[in-house]
């Protein structure tokens, strides 16, 4: 190869074959070239180029890191049992820390994607979701006019978290921010994610998008013996509405449990059914919910207040805002759950909580924020009313 052709072949990535065919059709010549055999050249070699991006499938990585110094004070309102204080460096306070890969192919009529993502603890390192390696988020897909199919581990469309998680649209909070912010204490669901699942989702026609999902086996990690799909297994089904207009979104979201025979021989199918929206009036966005839950036994329990063996029913609320100030948005929530025990109505749950938080974006990758709240839970039997009041500020960078 000659000068011109090395540098093609280094500098641009023509390939040797590609440069060959190039050359030998345009009859390149060394001196006294004109213009339009140049621009023949030129657009070949554009051509050869076009070709090969639209042929390579790209693949991202991304992430985001979050790491803050929280104060919290628990009283478990027990005998025996003192208040604690505590000043602890915390991970994922405001978000989930995660890294993870992204990627997608065009195959002509569809396109085929993946999602690998991993949860960790900035504060120490160690893995999250019980140590999986991408225990957040681990599907392939295929997308196309029709909507997209997803299979593998995914968060449910009864969340605010992965590729098809509906929520973020119904509170200002995410499900984090600790014990006094967390959406998710208002519901009877504690926002999962599931193995073995497969999704669809529409194309959003006028505003209009759906999503579901069912999950063969919920949790191949804590459950190592069932088969799939069977009765041994607990399995996990959930379903999702959204419609939004102008400054107005609202979600219809419902999900249904059917709980492992063996493990909960006489436990009844559980269900929840969430109804929110929000509306961005320009000075403030509000956010609104409503959930009605029944034989649930995967909810938010931040006082281990509640034995594991009991099923919940009830409902809840929860009404938040958004507000641009000072160049940043200041975050306000209030919740409320009202429960009882499936198998005994005298025995009650109350849980409410509040939050305040202020986040400010140095960049579309850096920002800090500041929040601090009270949550406390009733159990009416005993009268016992632990409670925690928590504050905290961190940093969030992503990738």
């Amino acid at each position: 190869m000659n000068v011109r052709e090395i540098f093609l072949h280094h500098a641009l990535g023509v390939t040797p074959k590609a440069l060959k065919t190039v050359v030998s059709n345009t009859h390149i010549q060394t001196t006294g070239e004109n213009f339009m055999k140049k621009s023949l050249i030129a657009a070949a070699l554009l051509g050869t180029f076009a070709a090969s991006a639209f042929a390579a499938p790209s693949v991202t990585l991304y992430g985001r890191i979050d790491t803050s110094l929280a104060y919290t004070h628990l009283n478990a309102d027990k005998a025996g049992v003192d208040s604690t204080d505590t000043v602890s460096m915390e991970s994922g306070f405001s978000t989930g820390n995660r890294w993870g890969l992204t990627g997608t192919e065009d195959i002509g009529n569809a396109k085929v994607g993946f999602v690998l993502e991993s949860g960790f603890n900035s504060d120490d390192g160690a893995s999250g979701q019980d140590g999986r390696l991408f225990g957040r988020e681990a599907q392939v897909n295929v997308s196309g006019a029709y909507g997209t199919l997803y299979a593998g581990r995914i968060a449910s469309v009864v969340s605010d978290s992965g590729s098809i998680g509906y929520l973020g649209d119904v509170s200002a909070f995410p499900s984090a921010f600790g014990i006094v912010g967390n959406q998710a204490g208002s519901t009877g669901s504690a926002y999962a994610r599931y193995d073995n699942t497969i999704a669809y989702q529409t194309p959003a026609f006028s505003g209009l998008q759906a999503a579901a999902l069912y999950s063969f086996k919920a949790d191949s990690k804590k459950d190592t013996t069932s088969r799939e799909n069977s009765a041994a297994a607990d399995r996990y089904a959930g379903a999702a509405l959204r419609y939004k207009a102008g400054k107005a979104a609202v979600v219809l979201a419902g999900d249904y449990t059917l709980y492992s025979n063996t493990t909960y021989k006489d436990q009844d199918n559980g269900y929840s059914v969430i109804l929110g929206g929000n509306y961005d009036f320009g000075v403030a966005k509000v956010f609104a919910k409503a959930t009605y839950f029944d034989n649930q036994l995967n909810y938010v329990d931040s006082f281990k207040l509640i034995p594991d063996t009991v099923a919940l029913k009830g409902w809840g609320a929860e009404l938040s805002t958004a507000v641009p100030a000072f160049g940043g948005t200041v975050l306000a929530t209030v919740g409320y759950r009202d429960a009882k025990d499936v198998d005994n109505s005298a025995t009650k749950f109350k849980r409410w909580n509040a939050a305040l938080g202020y986040a400010y974006a140095f960049s579309k990758r850096t920002s800090v924020y500041a929040a601090a709240g009270y949550a406390q839970e009733k159990a009416d039997s005993n009268g016992q009313k632990p409670s925690a009041a928590q504050a905290g500020f961190g940093l969030v960078h992503k990738f």
